[in-house]
Order: C-alpha cells, then sequence, then structure tokens
C-alpha cells in the first residue's frame, strides 16, 4: 500500500472511530512503535540517498496529519 492510499483508509479510519477505545487502538495501528507509518519511516534507509528527504517530507507530513485528526477525534468523542 503506498503512502496516500494508507493515509485516505487511516483518516477514514479515524473518523468512524467509534469510541476512545477504537480510536487509541487504531492510533497504536499507525503510528505506534511498531505501526505502519512507523514502518514507512524506518524503511528510509533502504531508499537511494537522494530520494530520502524528500519521502521522509512526505510521510512526516502525513504522520502530522494523521495526529491532528486523531486529536481531533479524540475531542469530538470526549
Amino acid at each position: 500500500m503506498n503512502l496516500e492510499d494508507l493515509e485516505q483508509a487511516a483518516l477514514a479510519a479515524v473518523a468512524s472511530a467509534a469510541d476512545e477505545r477504537s480510536l487509541e487502538a487504531l492510533r497504536v495501528r499507525l503510528l505506534g512503535k511498531k505501526g505502519e507509518v512507523t514502518a514507512l519511516l524506518k524503511s528510509l534507509g533502504r531508499l537511494p540517498q537522494a530520494e530520502r528527504p524528500a519521502a521522509g517530507a512526505r510521510i512526516n507530513a502525513a504522520k502530522g496529519r494523521l495526529q491532528d485528526a486523531i486529536g481531533e477525534r479524540r475531542q469530538a468523542l470526549e
């Protein structure tokens, strides 16, 4: 799955999280130590050096958008 597909699916899942428990499980699955986005960041070392900065910036931007969406959804559920 590419980054854009992952981000879109994750944002949809965040928006449809029914409660704080499912939202937290989703956060861990995406952003936790062994999460999907974290795995993408760890995989940067396998890219050619010239591609790493741009790829890292894209992944970090997606991570920030997911963190924001999770935070907003958490507030809405409280």
